[in-house]
């Protein structure tokens, strides 16, 4: 309902304001007004942001499902479906969450995700297609005493030369580029995920690939060896990481300080997924993200 001034007491500045309303009538009534209107960009932004919190919301968005003009309970009811969707995704996720003891543990996790955003895809051949990578790598190995150097050799030679994996310059925050199935599908990807891929065939061929937690730009290692996955698995030497992460040389002596942990890559992934979804105003898909962030932060309480 319009105040003195004109204006929906729901709308601030082009943009709806929620705060309090399963509790204030007025905005009760122009949240329904909103939704059962004709205005496509407000109904969307509205609808995002209810989704976004259910807790505040829900019991408005009950009873709008029961009572509200013919357009409002209908798009209240697919409030009530997403929040239904979002509770089994969760639920599902819930019983892959681990205490992300191992690589394997987040590797089950990644495939975890791919079940529940990208249902009907044929993992099991992207899994067969992780499997066969390995066998690669391995067969590219020395066959007598293995250096790290050799290791990487062998990594490079398979995923980036043959394989043809790569970062995706032309497209950085796209959300695909943040999910180990995409980055196996279109064999590109940003530092974390590209470096999973090395990291999972890797160790499917016997060898101790683990992640390495620089700000900003993930690396992979192999016996104390930083190499670059997002720049064709090139090695890293105490110089080039001292000038690509502005810091003195000496400081990386010892890189196995900043080895990282398959829970903090999970986080750290998920953290660029959020950023993806954000850069895209996708509120839905933003919210369900964090839902998985909080599920791994709750396991560890």
């Amino acid at each position: 309902m319009p105040n003195s001034a004109g204006k929906s007491p729901s709308i601030s500045e082009g943009k709806p304001n929620l705060v309090n309303s399963s509790h204030d009538e007025n905005q009760a009534r122009a949240v329904e007004k909103i939704l059962g209107g004709e205005d496509a960009d407000m109904v969307d932004m509205t609808m995002a942001q209810l989704r976004s919190q259910k807790d505040r919301h829900a019991e408005l968005i009950a009873r709008m499902a029961q009572t509200g003009s013919p357009k409002a309970r209908s798009r209240a009811q697919s409030i009530l479906r997403f929040w239904e969707d979002l509770k089994i995704r969760r639920n599902s996720l819930a019983g892959g969450v681990t205490d992300f003891a191992s690589w394997e543990d987040l590797e089950r996790f990644c495939w975890q995700l791919a079940e529940i955003e990208s249902p009907g895809m044929d993992l099991e051949k992207l899994k067969a297609y992780m499997d066969e990578l390995g066998v690669q790598v391995e067969m590219n190995l020395p066959k007598k005493s293995i250096s790290p150097s050799d290791s990487i050799g062998a990594l490079r030679e398979v995923l980036a030369r043959r394989e043809g994996f790569r970062a995706n310059l032309q497209d950085y925050f796209d959300p695909s580029n943040s999910y180990l199935h995409r980055v196996l599908e279109g064999r590109l990807g940003i530092p974390l995920t590209l470096a999973l891929v090395y990291i999972f065939a890797g160790q499917r061929a016997g060898l101790d690939v683990y992640g390495i937690n620089t700000p900003g730009h993930y690396l992979a290692g192999i016996g104390g060896v930083i190499f670059d996955p997002f720049h064709g698995a090139g090695v890293m030497s105490a110089d080039d990481l001292a000038a690509k992460f502005g810091t003195d040389r000496l400081s990386w002596a010892n890189p196995m300080h900043m080895r990282a942990t398959p829970r903090n890559t999970a986080e750290r992934m998920l953290i660029n997924l959020l950023n993806s979804y954000s850069r895209r105003g996708d509120e839905a898909r933003h919210s369900r993200i964090v839902s998985y962030l909080q599920m791994i932060e709750e396991s560890f309480v």
